[in-house]
């Protein structure tokens, strides 16, 4: 007869074969990021560069200016997804540029909308879930181009973020709305308490 200890412990060591654990991980994923703003995400991020300056700094004893750089580079994707979804939800938000809108054409950019903000949720979580559920390992490996100059891929999530950037900078001026419209919808963005 097994304990419910031992039952524990050998679900615990093979889950990861499990593809029943894989679905309900990623329903639960999908849950998660429905029900939650992107500030919720933003603490995320921010707890795993928090990690990072740990990692990098305490762990490994970097300078400050290296700890930086591995920081950026741990977190780089993260951060570029969840400035890609903060502009999602100012640029297709239903108070901006669809009021005049018929109902039906309404509903489709809400679900746009939704679904545009729902994949880089998911990601931000998978993400911080994979980092968190093998700790010890992630904070022993450094990043595999910490000191080696930036990647494509870095480059790309640079523009991006420049890109976001301007298009949050100048979001009143581009839509012709009031800046008080996009600081509501930016403050109901990115409190994660207000759901």
């Amino acid at each position: 007869m097994h304990s419910p200890i031992a039952t524990f412990k050998a679900f615990a060591h093979q889950h990861d074969d499990l593809p029943a654990f894989h679905a309900a991980f990623l329903v639960l994923a999908f849950i998660t990021a429905g029900l939650l703003n992107l500030g919720a995400f933003g603490l995320l991020v921010i707890a795993h560069m928090s990690l990072d300056v740990v990692k990098y700094r305490e762990r490994h004893h970097y300078s400050w200016k290296q700890t930086a750089e591995g920081v950026i580079r741990e977190s780089l994707v993260d951060v570029t997804l969840l400035m890609v979804g903060l502009v999602f939800s100012v640029y297709l938000h239903h108070g901006v540029g669809v009021a005049s809108v018929a109902g039906l054409m309404r509903a489709e950019v809400s679900v746009l909308r939704m679904a545009a903000m729902l994949v880089p949720k998911v990601k931000i979580l998978h993400h911080f879930l994979k980092v968190v559920s093998h700790l010890h390992h992630y904070l022993e490996q450094v990043h595999p181009r910490h000191r080696q100059g930036w990647s494509g891929l870095d480059y790309l999530c640079f523009y991006f973020l420049g890109l976001c950037a301007f298009l949050l900078i100048f979001a009143a001026p581009l839509m012709h709305v009031e800046w008080t419209l996009i600081g509501e919808i930016l403050t109901e963005e990115l409190i994660p308490w207000r759901m």
